[in-house]
């Protein structure tokens, strides 16, 4: 069903098998499960975009904005990878991510995204999209609104998004740092677009790997830690240099209940930050004896990051704990990353092992 506009309009999925495709960028590192299990509840075929690579890259770089932050751009290569690959799709799934916090906000790239996309690129293929708004309406609502497109009734709808939520909750119990991204490669049927382990130079020895180990927090939103063309493969790097990888997937989920406050006054104001903020706090206070070193990872132009940043590297500071931070955007050059790593896991290795 494809239009020559980007408006969806109600089809009954009932009759036909519908496919949707989504962009394996942004919060497809976070909620990519969710989305691809509610829409194969609602009897469609789920397409994703094959794993970022340079060509993709430089795609979106052209495609958007100059000023827009490298993920975004990512996205915009990923959704001209879908229509490339395949043109035959019923719908391109953008959603709409304003906030699950009732006192929180996504970035505004979250918020006005189905419209960037859909004014920024002509694309001839329909918008499908999910909105979540915790200010305004409760997310299974969202989802509701969803399904009547694609021709399921309240109470279908509303089952399938249980069942997804569900399902998607066992999911990511299952999911770590060491494979989050092989987790999310599963979601892809796609053969063609399997992703190979690279091999890199081993930085250690092997008669003394494993003697001087480190534990390195890797700091970031999802789409930045997990999204390893552009991060240069961070975590497998740090796995050769003999280094146990942290992100915010490997803590508890009861860590992130209690609010962070900037000072007396105010409290954190974006979502996504919001998490990181919580991270760091734990690592800073009793989880202070679990890490070596910090890495946070920044999107270049990003302002809520650049705010945040500050605050973290100067409590890592006062609590004494390594801290490296790395900006991203689509000119970061590999041997410049590399370098920066690798000085900082041998400064903290010569300090903890001398």
């Amino acid at each position: 069903m494809n239009t020559s506009n980007n408006l969806p309009v109600p089809y009954s999925s009932k009759n036909k098998i519908l496919k949707v495709g989504i962009p394996r960028a942004l919060y497809f590192y976070k909620y990519g499960p969710l989305w691809v299990f509610f829409l194969q509840n609602l009897k469609s075929e789920v397409l994703i975009s094959a794993p970022t690579t340079e060509k993709i890259v430089a795609t979106g770089a052209k495609l958007a904005l100059s000023e827009l932050c490298v993920p975004l751009k990512i996205y915009f290569g990923h959704v001209q990878a879908l229509i490339d690959e395949y043109p035959e799709l019923d719908y391109i799934f953008i959603p709409r991510y304003v906030s699950t916090h009732e006192k929180q906000y996504y970035c505004p790239k979250f918020l006005i995204l189905p419209e960037t996309i859909k004014y920024g690129m002509n694309v001839p293929i329909p918008i499908l999209t999910l909105e979540v708004n915790a200010k305004k309406m409760h997310s299974i609502e969202g989802a509701i609104q969803m399904g009547k497109i694609l021709g399921f009734d309240q109470e279908e709808t509303s089952q399938a998004w249980v069942l997804a939520l569900q399902k998607y909750k066992k999911f990511k119990e299952n999911m770590n740092s060491s494979n989050y991204i092989m987790s999310l490669a599963k979601l892809d049927s796609n053969p063609l677009h399997e992703i190979k382990k690279r091999k890199f130079r081993e930085v250690i020895p092997e008669n003394i790997r494993g003697k001087f180990p480190l534990d390195i927090l890797i700091l970031g939103h999802s789409y930045n830690v997990y999204e390893s063309h552009i991060n240069k493969h961070l975590i497998e790097r740090l796995q050769t240099m003999d280094c146990n990888v942290r992100t915010i997937e490997d803590l508890n989920p009861e860590k992130f209940k209690k609010p962070v406050k900037i000072n007396k006054i105010y409290e954190q104001y974006w979502q996504s930050e919001d998490e990181i903020l919580k991270t760091a706090r734990y690592y800073l206070t009793e989880g202070k004896s679990e890490i070596d070193g910090v890495i946070f990872l920044i999107s270049f132009a990003c302002g809520p990051d650049s705010l945040i940043q500050e605050l973290v590297m100067r409590d890592m500071k006062t609590r004494k704990i390594p801290f490296l931070s790395l900006i991203l955007d689509e000119h970061s050059g590999e041997s410049g990353v590399i370098t920066r790593i690798e000085s900082l896991v041998d400064m903290i290795r010569r300090k903890k092992y001398n």
